[in-house]
């Protein structure tokens, strides 16, 4: 066998070797990314669902109090902090404009674990008293502007405002039942607030139904636009709450270790 055959014989074996472990260790990464994103869904559902706990509390918890003053101005800005967040940092990591999509997922089916689980098996309440918001819709948005744009700035102000909005208009489908008025006791009241006044629930804090009375809870009237308009404004706030969160708890932390070492 001549020299130029060896040669390309040793080649040969080299490049199915290469290959071979190419392969071994692709398949050992993306085990290793299913690993890391499974388990950061539970950490990342978990953050965002504290937060909205934190900031909205029950305003996002039961039918009646899905009302439309107080529930489209608080829950967005709550809700809008943990996506950003993490928009923030896969961006700058992997330049992934899914953080609020991933966020939102995670988010979600821990909702309604808790809720099915807790509420429902073990309280007894019916979902539809119960019911998890849906912010998946909106999530798209946030990361579709920040896709086009690629601007934090653009995608804070376009970004954020139409986040409010489109989390008002995903959730209303589901809302839009509870809000027809029925008439209860000889009383002019939605269905949602029939399921309020029919079944008690313990340490809740009635009287601050007092800051919606007569018919603002019946018909939204322009109500529902001011405090979307408000809300809007709200969610940019939290959006940039949630890139301080990232930068301060997350890359500025990397960047002095790197730096450093």
């Amino acid at each position: 066998m001549s020299a130029t055959a060896e040669a390309q014989a040793v080649d040969e074996r080299n490049e199915a070797l290469r290959k071979l472990l190419h392969r071994r260790y692709k398949y050992i990464d993306r085990k290793w990314d299913a690993v890391f994103w499974i388990t950061a869904a539970f950490v990342v559902g978990a953050a965002a669902d504290i937060t909205k706990l934190l900031f909205a509390g029950d305003w996002d918890f039961w039918t009646d109090w899905k009302d439309r003053q107080w529930w489209p101005m608080v829950t967005p800005f709550a809700i809008i902090i943990i996506p950003s967040a993490l928009q923030y940092i896969q961006w700058l990591a992997w330049r992934f404009p899914t953080g609020a999509v991933y966020t939102a997922v995670c988010m979600v089916i821990c909702q309604w674990v808790g809720r099915v689980v807790q509420w429902d098996w073990f309280g007894g309440f019916p979902l539809n008293f119960v019911w998890p918001l849906s912010m998946i819709a909106a999530a798209v948005w946030l990361d579709w502007v920040l896709l086009k744009t690629k601007s934090f700035v653009l995608t804070g102000l376009i970004g954020a405002m139409g986040f409010a909005i489109i989390f008002w208009m995903e959730n209303y489908i589901l809302m839009a039942p509870y809000l027809q008025p029925v008439d209860f006791m000889g009383l002019t009241i939605t269905a949602a607030d029939m399921q309020g006044v029919s079944v008690l629930r313990g340490q809740t804090p009635e009287y601050l139904r007092l800051i919606e009375r007569g018919s603002l809870r019946t018909f939204l009237g322009q109500t529902l636009y001011v405090a979307l308009a408000f809300g809007a404004t709200m969610a940019v706030a939290g959006y940039w709450i949630g890139q301080f969160i990232a930068r301060m708890l997350a890359i500025w932390p990397i960047g002095r270790f790197i730096t450093r070492f």
